[in-house]
């Protein structure tokens, strides 16, 4: 086998994959949540996203690309974060996690770890991609603790699916995001600046949201 016409397949799946993911994951937010239409952009992203995902596995570890590894394993660890979140829907009421979501979390929670280590490193190096490793890494970490905590304790509230999907999925679409504009877009000496900038934008959109949900929730509870 031609290992370079290999890694060149690897490379267009990855691609195509998150085309089709900006696509299907915007027309998942847009659309009325719960519909088939939103349902069925959101199998199609999930998929998309297990393609980008497979398409950097291999072109990561073909062409020694450390960093590019593990924020395939951040941004996948959100989509299937995200996915699996909905077959929990009942922790608040006892349910236990699987051992797949176990091995789930357990495996990301290793390489946001090394994320997190890769990037004091390189900043200990003079490296500034190590500024973002640390975010993505910490970022990942908050998400894999409280998944550690919810499969020890239950969730107090009903609806900690709804907010888990919407947060765990956005987080996911923002690091499809950040790639188109890191590829697209070159800022020298600040290149940093763009893997930081998405998140933190998308961040506040994903808080507002959130809180928006937790209002009509409560709301409709009274």
């Amino acid at each position: 086998m031609d290992i370079e016409k290999f890694l060149s397949g690897m490379l267009v799946m990855h691609i195509a994959g998150g085309t089709i993911a900006l696509i299907s994951g915007l027309v998942a937010m847009l659309i009325l949540k719960g519909s088939n239409v939103h349902r069925l952009a959101g199998k199609i992203y999930f998929w998309a996203m297990t393609a980008v995902f497979v398409g950097a596995l291999f072109t990561a570890i073909g062409h020694h690309k450390d960093f590019l590894l593990m924020v395939a394993f951040f941004s996948y660890y959100m989509t299937v974060r995200g996915y699996r979140i909905l077959s929990l829907k009942k922790l608040h009421q006892g349910q236990k996690a699987t051992a797949l979501d176990w091995l789930i979390t357990i495996i990301s929670g290793l390489f946001l770890l090394a994320l997190v280590l890769w990037g004091s490193w390189g900043l200990f190096n003079g490296m500034n991609m190590g500024i973002v490793a640390i975010a993505f890494g910490f970022t990942g970490m908050s998400f894999f603790i409280s998944d550690v905590k919810s499969f020890f304790n239950p969730p107090k509230e009903k609806m900690h699916w709804w907010y888990g999907h919407i947060s765990s999925m956005g987080g996911s679409y923002i690091s499809a995001v950040t790639a188109f504009v890191v590829v697209n877009i070159q800022l020298p000496q600040f290149q940093w600046v763009l893997w930081i900038l998405p998140g933190i934008i998308g961040g506040i959109i994903i808080g507002r949201a959130i809180r928006k949900y937790k209002l009509k929730f409560a709301v409709s509870l009274d």
